[in-house]
Order: C-alpha cells, then sequence, then structure tokens
C-alpha cells in the first residue's frame, strides 16, 4: 500500500465569503523545494483533479488537521485547479459544528495553514542534491491546519530573528485571545485554542529569556549567577504581564 503523504504551507488564505460560507485556499505550493526536500511540479494534479476532483468523481475532501471522520469534515472542493505556483481549492464549508467553528477561525485569521494528504505515484531523485520531484500524485483532500503541530508538541521554533517572532506569536496571540473572550466556538475548539495560548505564552517566555541572555545591553561575559537571576525575572515578567491580559 502507498504511504500517504502530507504537507503543509502557511499563510495561504486567497479569499473569505463569509456570507456564502465560501473559503478559497491554496493547499499546495508548486515548483518550488520545501522542507522535506520535495518539489512537487503542475502536471502532478492534472490527472488526479480530472479523475478525483470536482468535475470527475469528486473524491477529493476539505477537511481539518487530516482527520477523515465526521466530526473534522468541512465539505469537498467545488473548485480546485492549478493557477500558477499554487494549487488552489474553492469550499463551501457546510452547516456542521466542524463547519461553523472553521469559517469563524478564518474570519479571526486563526486559520492561516493548510496541509494536502496524498500518495506518490510518479517521482525522480537527483543522486546529487537528493531532491526528489514528483510528477504525479493521488491527491486524497486538503485540511485546515488549525495549530499546525500535534497540541502535546511545540508549535515553532527560534531560529529567525527575535523581533520577526515575537511580532508574529504577539500577534497571534492576541486574535487568540480576542476569539477566545467573544467566540462562540464548541468545547473542543475552545480546547484546542486554549492548548495553543498556553503554548504562544511559553514561546513568547523563552524568546524573552533568550534575548535577554544572548543580547545584554551591556557586552560583558554573565555569570551563571546572574543569568540565572536574570532569567527568572524576565520569566516571572512576562507570566504575569500574560495572565493579566485575561483579567481585562
Amino acid at each position: 500500500m502507498s504511504k500517504i503523504e502530507q504537507k503543509g504551507y502557511d499563510e495561504m488564505i486567497l479569499d473569505i465569503t463569509p456570507e456564502t460560507r465560501t473559503v478559497k485556499a491554496c493547499w499546495s505550493r508548486i515548483g518550488n523545494v520545501d522542507l522535506d526536500g520535495d518539489i512537487i511540479v503542475a502536471e502532478a494534479f492534472t490527472k488526479t483533479i480530472k479523475e478525483r476532483g470536482p468535475a470527475g468523481k469528486n473524491m477529493i475532501w476539505s477537511l481539518v488537521d487530516h482527520k477523515a471522520d465526521m466530526a473534522h469534515t468541512l465539505g469537498k472542493p467545488k473548485e480546485l485547479y492549478v493557477e500558477g505556483d499554487m494549487l488552489v481549492a474553492v469550499t463551501d464549508l457546510i452547516e456542521t459544528e466542524c463547519g461553523e467553528d472553521a469559517i469563524k477561525l478564518y474570519e479571526a485569521g486563526l486559520i492561516n495553514q493548510h496541509s494536502i494528504g496524498f500518495t506518490t505515484l510518479k517521482s525522480t531523485v537527483d543522486q546529487k542534491t537528493g531532491i526528489r520531484t514528483i510528477t504525479e500524485l493521488k491527491l486524497y483532500e486538503g485540511s485546515a491546519v488549525l495549530w499546525g503541530a500535534n497540541p502535546e508538541t511545540p508549535t515553532l521554533g527560534f531560529k529567525g530573528e527575535f523581533k520577526e517572532n515575537k511580532e508574529a506569536l504577539s500577534l497571534r496571540l492576541e486574535n487568540l485571545i480576542k476569539a477566545f473572550r467573544g467566540g462562540t466556538f464548541t468545547d473542543d475548539t475552545f480546547a484546542l485554542m486554549e492548548i495553543q495560548i498556553k503554548q504562544i505564552q511559553a514561546a513568547l517566555l523563552e524568546l524573552e529569556v533568550v534575548e535577554t541572555i544572548t543580547q545584554p545591553a551591556v557586552a560583558v561575559e554573565p555569570t551563571e549567577t546572574i543569568v540565572e537571576e536574570k532569567s527568572n525575572e524576565e520569566v516571572l515578567k512576562a507570566i504575569k504581564h500574560f495572565n493579566n491580559l485575561f483579567k481585562k
């Protein structure tokens, strides 16, 4: 049996029409080398869209987090096509609890990632670079990936610039808190939102500590005691700040 693969992509919301519950999103990028060292060419989608897409047998699903069950189904794309370097899907979200939560999360800007589930049918590997070029695949679904990772694992790394990471995290935390306070989501979605709020708080705390230690105001060699005291001070300060957000 062929292995089902998944590939995720960030910031891929192209259009949202709340009145008709329609979401237009980029499910996949085309022609670039991804983090797995793969390239999916445009032609890889041609046959699967024709045979399994909206104009074919209509067997491709819009899901949440790759979970193929009724509770995580958003519907089926009514349009699915390649445009430039994107695989674009247009879906009318069904009127279920999952669909209701999803459209609210889209509107709040909290769903900004998508991922495809597929099996590779034809591919070649460059022996020098190790890059795999996928020339044909079988597409099963495209998923709205709410959190981008398992809730029990960290969602973010810290390889980028501190300022950029902190700004992106702070904005997402602000949006989550607003939605959490005034939203009318299902209990499961509220639980997931609470998990991510805590994850982002922890990530911001870590960034504060790392920035304090690695970018001191005075260029001196910190002793172990100074570092520990400063770290504790910053952690306590950040914890108090975030806890106060929930009291307002």
